[in-house]
């Protein structure tokens, strides 16, 4: 079993457990990398044997990054899981299998997994978000996370494959956390598209007919941009276009829930755009009229 694990975690003890112990008995070796929880998440890895390292946070993809380039990683394949998640029976069937194959010249060495959400105690079969491939299971050294400041993803440097069989994601965490962690997603989304519209620099692909990330990718770029009332078009998207209704009153909210995280990053995108023509302003010495308007207070 030539599989090790890679977990970032930050005050997961509600969640913790849960992941490890779908990893038990299997995986040659769980390194978890704890950026300064406050609560029992590096007593609950450590007692369960796991291997910790503790790191100040440098962001999503940096974080995991460092860990890539930094642990002294030994095993052919490599598998990231978050803490809120857990391999199901049958995917843990099949990573063993792959991992024990005999490698051909154009075998994959990287693999898109599927997952499935759990939100207020139901599952989403629909809505956009599954089937949700991410690559997550791939040969050591041959792949590193996009320079993102979230959402990011993995690139690998050679062919890829899919392995159907899900893992679970179910935060036990309550909703207020879930807010709060939209509220900081949803800063750092505007931030990354503010950053791209000012400097795009090189650009990973992004191609209509790619793969899951490519393709949103080219929707970012070419028509993201253009789109009016952006939180109406997500949850029309999600609840009708991709029959999120068929998961019922739990799709309803998660497609309610979503959608009002498209309008934080639009109201701070458009924030961050008044910034920076202030900005310009104050530097070439034009004054700013002042803004009309009562506090929201």
């Amino acid at each position: 079993m030539s599989i090790e694990v890679l977990i970032i975690t930050k005050d997961e003890e509600a969640n913790l457990p849960h992941t490890l112990a779908s990893l038990q008995g299997w995986t040659q070796r769980i390194w978890v990398v704890d950026s300064g929880s406050s609560d029992r998440t590096v007593e609950i890895a450590r007692a369960a044997g796991c291997e910790v390292r503790m790191q100040e946070w440098q962001g999503y993809a940096k974080q995991k990054n460092w860990a890539l380039d930094t642990l002294p990683l030994t095993a052919d394949w490599v598998l990231i899981v978050d803490a809120d998640e857990a391999v199901t029976p049958a995917l843990r069937d099949a990573l063993v299998s792959r991992s024990n194959r005999s490698s051909e010249a154009n075998d994959p060495i990287g693999y898109y997994i599927n997952r499935h959400f759990v939100f207020l105690g139901g599952v989403i079969r629909h809505s956009g978000y599954y089937p949700s491939w991410n690559i997550r299971f791939f040969r050591r050294g041959r792949a590193r996370y996009e320079d993102r400041l979230v959402h990011e993803h993995l690139v690998v440097d050679g062919p890829v494959g899919y392995i159907a069989e899900d893992l679970i994601h179910f935060d036990r965490r309550p909703l207020e956390h879930h807010i709060s962690k939209h509220n900081r997603y949803s800063t750092l989304e505007a931030q990354a598209i503010f950053a791209q519209e000012q400097a795009p620099g090189v650009k990973l692909e992004a191609r209509l007919f790619g793969d899951g990330p490519a393709r949103r990718r080219w929707f970012k770029r070419h028509i993201y941009p253009r789109l009016p009332c952006k939180f109406l078009f997500r949850f029309a998207y999600m609840y009708f276009l991709k029959c999120g209704f068929l998961d019922g009153l739990t799709g309803l909210r998660f497609a309610l829930f979503i959608s009002s995280y498209e309008l934080h990053i639009e109201l701070k995108l458009i924030e961050l755009r008044m910034q920076s023509r202030e900005a310009c302003q104050r530097s070439s010495g034009e004054r700013t009229p002042p803004v009309q308007g009562g506090s929201l207070d």
